[in-house]
């Protein structure tokens, strides 16, 4: 189908500017021209929408995401989680409102970073055969850790302990392609978690180099800087979060600018306890009761409310989410790659998230590019993603105020096109109290 979004305020990330009152080609899923107010008029064949000089920018990206039918609930000092495997798998259907609380808020891709095989991969393939409406989903399947190893408690591992020993089971995951390998590199001992195995690192870059002979990315989980500077040695390609546990020195500073290597910002994990610890009203806005079944946010703003006041975790988060942003500050000021991902699963956490990054101190035009050219960077993908223009798919949000001077006018999102396609937000399958929507004129919308 040959679209026209006419009267758009172009927003180009990359270069810090805005083209007002432009019109944008899209043939086949794909941007193919961007030209002034009058352009492709002459196209009678083609299908238009009146953008109405709103702004236009790339679909928004969540790349760390772990998606699941229930809520995170994270370490607590208070109770105690059942083992990976007494847990329920869930099933493509269980997520749907998930999904589509992201398309809801501007997300059209999200990148799962750790979860079950018999569950992640059948979703990825519904999605890229069109049988899901949904955001672009990336995945790593499971973690690869060692035995005991980060994550291998909460959701399903590959485990390598010693290479070329357990390269059998490390070359049958390589061989499903996750769209990065996702190795976690964390031995605890820090917030209120206790010391656990840890991989080599030997073993880590044995699996690195596996990955990268069979053309697959990599990203590590780590939490302080000996651990990153580790990974970065070993060759991974990306960082599924930033330093937390510490102020990282300008030497680290100065390697991941350098090198230009992603770092995932994961900021709202974190102070998702610190906020439902001490003010839970955040749960009353637009987007969460859109998103959040009702008696799941009673249960948040109460029971949850009350354990996250007694949860030494939160204390913890109150104090290291600050030095994380201070980081992120760091990092984006020597020129350093940071990406958007909120290690949650949930449309509205993305919004937030960018929030942190801006309160950070982070200029909004930075922030922009962590949800879009960055994250595309993070992917693989910013060959074909992540800005506005010919070449690139047309995955599309559409908000009614400028986000260049205030991210969090992200929220009024008048219209979300995934691949060419309008996502008719009247018919997704949320799971809170929609909303009316306000009425937006488009062509063959892609509905739920």
């Amino acid at each position: 189908m040959t679209l026209v979004l006419r009267g758009a305020n172009v927003i180009d990330v990359e270069a810090r500017r805005t083209l007002r009152g432009r019109s944008v080609l899209v043939d086949g899923g794909v941007i193919v021209a961007v030209a002034g107010t009058e352009g492709f008029d002459d196209l009678g064949d083609a299908e238009f929408v009146d953008c109405g000089g709103a702004y236009l920018l790339p679909g928004l990206m969540d790349v760390h995401v772990h998606l699941r039918p229930t809520p995170h609930v994270g370490p607590s000092s208070n109770r105690r989680h059942p083992p990976a495997d007494d847990r329920p798998v869930p099933q493509p259907v269980d997520v749907l409102p998930q999904l589509h609380s992201y398309l809801y808020c501007g997300v059209t891709s999200v990148f799962d970073a750790g979860n079950y095989s018999s569950f992640i991969w059948p979703l990825r393939d519904a999605e890229r055969s069109g049988q899901l409406v949904s955001p672009r989903i990336f995945c790593a399947g499971p973690f690869v850790t060692c035995t005991g190893g980060h994550g291998s408690e909460q959701l399903e591992a590959v485990e390598v302990d010693e290479l070329p020993r357990d390269l059998r089971q490390l070359r049958s995951h390589l061989d499903r392609r996750p769209d990065l390998v996702k190795i976690t590199y964390d031995e605890h001992g820090w917030g209120i978690r206790p010391l656990i195995p840890i991989l080599s690192p030997r073993t880590l870059r044995g699996i690195v180099d596996a990955a990268h002979a069979d053309e697959l990315r990599v990203t590590v989980h780590a939490s302080h800087e000996l651990r990153v500077r580790e990974a970065v040695e070993g060759g991974t390609d990306t960082l599924a979060h930033p330093v937390i546990q510490s102020p990282i020195t300008e030497e680290l500073v100065s390697v991941l600018a350098a090198r230009r290597l992603p770092v995932v910002s994961t900021l709202a994990i974190g102070e998702r306890y610190v906020r439902l610890a001490e003010d839970p009203s955040f749960l009353d806005g637009e987007h969460y009761a859109a998103c959040v079944d009702p008696a799941e946010r009673r249960r948040l703003a109460t029971v949850e409310h009350a354990e996250q006041k007694q949860n030494r975790w939160a204390a913890w988060m109150r104090v290291m989410t600050p030095v994380a942003q201070e980081n992120l500050r760091r990092l984006v000021a020597a020129g350093g790659v940071v990406a958007s991902g909120t290690d949650l699963s949930l449309g509205p956490e993305l919004l937030r998230e960018l929030e942190l990054l801006q309160d950070a101190g982070i200029e909004p035009w930075d922030v922009l590019a962590c949800a879009t050219v960055h994250a595309a960077r993070f992917l693989g993908a910013d060959g074909r993603m992540g800005t506005v223009e010919p070449g690139k798919l047309a995955d599309f949000v559409l908000v009614d105020e400028d986000p260049t001077t205030d991210v969090s006018r992200l929220a009024e999102v008048s219209m979300v096109m995934k691949g060419g396609q309008v996502i008719d937000r009247s018919t997704l399958h949320l799971a809170g109290e929609q909303p009316p929507r306000p009425d937006v004129r488009v062509p063959s919308p892609l509905s739920a």
